[in-house]
């Protein structure tokens, strides 16, 4: 769901994001678009990869800012389902957008691609439909690939660490309670 808020909402959205981190950076008197599932995504993301903060870049755009910086006036920024970030591990480091791709492919962004030559710039989108997941550095034309990993020479390990990532359930069938873990591949 979509929700407009105004040009000078500094709303706490959700624990690591606030909605003035989105305003168009035009400068413009306008409301800020921000998509529920955007937003969502953003935090799952955060804690995926175990960020010490993500910076949004460019979050919501207006028609005529979108078209002043390259974009066609209609993209997934003007409907506010996109941003363009940077990740922090805890160390303060910025993380590649290699691994922030892969993460953001299996979280289920809709459109993903590396912007930037020095690998650190992401971009991510809650489109749906067909997918992209695209590659700057290469095009902005088209998908470079449908597996992030595959494309970016990286396993599960590298993205998330060696550590094991599971949660402990428990599941009642017939009146049995089943226990285990629930690994994350």
């Amino acid at each position: 769901m979509i929700i407009s808020y105004n040009s000078t909402d500094r709303t706490q959205i959700t624990e690591h994001f606030n909605v003035s981190e989105f305003r168009c950076k035009c400068g413009g008197n306008h409301d800020t678009k921000l998509d529920n599932e955007l937003i969502r995504k953003l935090e799952e993301l955060y804690k995926a990869l175990d960020c010490s903060k993500i910076i949004v870049n460019s979050g919501y755009r207006c028609t005529a800012h979108d078209k002043n910086v390259g974009g066609n006036g209609s993209g997934q920024h003007t409907k506010g389902t996109a941003a363009d970030i940077v990740c922090y591990d805890k160390t303060g480091k910025k993380i590649s957008s290699k691994k922030v791709c892969c993460a953001a492919q299996y979280i289920g962004f809709g459109g993903i691609a590396n912007i930037d030559s020095t690998y650190t710039a992401t971009h991510v989108d809650v489109r749906t439909g067909v997918k992209w997941y695209g590659d700057e550095t290469v095009t902005t034309a088209y998908s470079v690939t449908d597996d992030f990993y595959k494309y970016y020479k990286l396993e599960k390990s590298d993205v998330y660490g060696k550590e094991k990532r599971s949660i402990n359930v428990s599941v009642i069938v017939d009146g049995v309670i089943y226990s285990g873990e629930l690994k994350k591949e």
